[in-house]
């Protein structure tokens, strides 16, 4: 139960965050609100693979410094075009990641997280994976508001139109 509990809130934020791409044209990628602070492709970039990166440090803790070149490679990649088959990618692999793990671990196997906390699986996928989708989420909202799309309102952002998130 846990576990689907976890990926009902991972899956909601890649549904989101899908609805919101539809927002997004080329002339808005530039746009940062200020100059130390991400820009909107940059943000994509960002929201396009931190849920399944994280998922899978904490089930495989496997990447490297060449490991992480190839994902920063990859995520150079990205375009307006292929954002939300990015964000279908990366709820594909969160899944395969959750599948690898048991509830028993969710509870009890401890993991470290980047700034060196430590905390158990679960409340670790909660405090990154789950928390930065949907604060980015809502980052990429305001960006697209404070760049004129006056279309979009509060519910784009937190109401999913979709149950799925490759709908």
């Amino acid at each position: 139960m846990y576990k689907q509990h976890l990926l009902f809130n991972l899956e909601r934020e890649i549904i989101l965050l899908k609805q919101l791409a539809v927002f997004i044209e080329e002339k808005d990628l530039d746009y940062r609100p200020n100059e130390k602070v991400r820009s909107t492709y940059e943000l994509m970039q960002y929201l396009s693979g931190i849920g399944s990166i994280m998922m899978r440090r904490f089930v495989k803790n496997d990447i490297t410094p060449e490991e992480r070149e190839k994902i920063m490679a990859y995520r150079s990649t990205l375009t307006l075009g292929n954002f939300q088959e990015r964000l279908d990618e990366q709820w594909e692999q969160i899944k395969m990641y959750m599948g690898e793990i048991t509830d028993e671990e969710l509870l009890t196997k401890e993991i470290e997280l980047p700034w060196k906390e430590k905390m158990v699986v679960g409340a670790a996928i909660i405090n990154a994976p789950i928390k930065w989708l949907a604060a980015y989420r809502m980052e990429l909202f305001l960006y697209l508001k404070m760049n004129g799309k006056s279309a979009i309102g509060t519910k784009d952002a937190w109401v999913p139109e979709n149950t799925v998130a490759n709908s």
